[in-house]
């Protein structure tokens, strides 16, 4: 019980953090209405997109893991007061919407807690393990462990003499070991029961402004959507879909660009049939971008696909050539990633870690 009580919250402080970060996108934007959820998913991908920039530094000077922890707990302070110094305004309006919200539509609110608590019970005792599941909580052992970051090889343990290209910039499960660091939390806890459920409520978040935006604000179809998404989960998971990755490796970066990030590109998608110049929107799908690789270097392939299935059909319907140019400056820091591992196989560079 105690164990569960922690979990819970931990829960609710990385939802806390993320919705602090992504009110710096979403309480600037004067012409949308602030929105707790879209806080939540963009302060997400920016939490990530931040981490990264300060452990990409910390990683190639060889420095160590507590290091790291410290100049982050210490960003993460900054971006808390600045957050509240200026949308702290907007967080009072939005909590009261929140409270209107709930007592509004107190049936829909009761099942779509049952359908998020549902997921979180049976996938997070449900068993898994994959040699990609090992790496995750591998990586997040070995460097709480030896104090390092990415030098120690998370299957065996032996030292490597130079960064693994492949996993030099999908950090993710480094701040799995930054935040044991900083609570003190077993890796196998954090990953395995914390993110998992943090990972099903965010997919679901996604999937329920999907639902708002395909819907048109149709409560009663939206709860209708979530719950046959969440029969999807369990009752179409095969390795050829997402749902395979969302149930039985709830904890990897892969599935929440499969269960997260697809369907945001989808619900970006359908915002800017309504509007294409939308500046914020595109914004979004930067930040996301960006992100997705710091989650998955697989994601550096996928979201770029997950794109332009989407922008080159809006480019046919809008008929504007800037369509394209906007996707492409998007997917850079994909592109970027991809030609570094390339160029890394190929044995034109490599980082040293003597």
């Amino acid at each position: 019980m105690i164990i569960l009580s922690l979990c819970s919250l931990a829960v609710i402080f990385n939802f806390i953090l993320y919705f602090i970060f992504g009110s710096l996108i979403t309480g600037n934007l004067r012409s949308h209405r602030f929105s707790a959820t879209l806080s939540v998913i963009m302060g997400f991908f920016l939490y990530y997109v931040m981490f990264e920039a300060v452990c990409i530094p910390v990683m190639v000077m060889k420095k160590p893991l507590h290091l790291l922890a410290w100049i982050w707990a210490g960003v993460v302070v900054i971006v808390t007061v600045v957050s509240f110094a200026c949308c702290r305004k907007r967080w009072i309006e939005c909590f009261r919407g929140i409270k209107g919200f709930a007592k509004e539509h107190v049936v829909f609110c009761i099942i779509s807690t049952a359908i998020i608590l549902i997921e979180c019970v049976v996938i997070i005792y449900c068993y898994q393990f994959t040699l990609d599941a090992a790496y995750y909580v591998g990586t997040a052992s070995t460097s709480l462990t030896t104090d390092m970051i990415n030098i120690y090889n998370p299957y065996t343990g032996m030292w490597q003499d130079h960064f693994e290209m492949r996993y030099f910039f999908s950090n993710y499960a480094i701040n799995d070991a930054v935040m044991c660091f900083l609570f003190k939390m077993h890796p196998l806890i954090w990953t395995k029961i914390i993110m998992e459920a943090v990972v099903i409520i965010l997919s679901n978040l996604v999937l329920y402004r999907l639902g708002r935006a395909m819907f048109k604000y149709d409560l009663k179809r939206t709860g209708v959507f979530l719950f046959f998404s969440a029969l999807l989960c369990f009752f179409y998971s095969t390795i050829y879909t997402a749902q395979e990755f969302f149930v039985t490796r709830t904890f990897e970066g892969k599935t929440i660009v499969g269960s997260v990030v697809i369907p945001l590109v989808f619900l970006v998608y359908i915002k800017l049939l309504e509007d294409h110049r939308d500046r914020s929107l595109w914004i979004e799908l930067l930040i996301v971008s960006f992100a997705s690789v710091v989650l998955s270097n697989s994601a550096s392939m996928i979201f770029p696909a997950a794109l332009f299935i989407f922008m080159i059909p809006l480019f046919f319907i809008k008929k504007d050539f800037r369509i394209l140019i906007k996707s492409f400056a998007v997917v850079i820091p994909c592109l970027i990633s991809v030609f570094m591992y390339v160029m890394y196989v190929k044995g034109y560079f490599v980082i040293r870690t003597i």
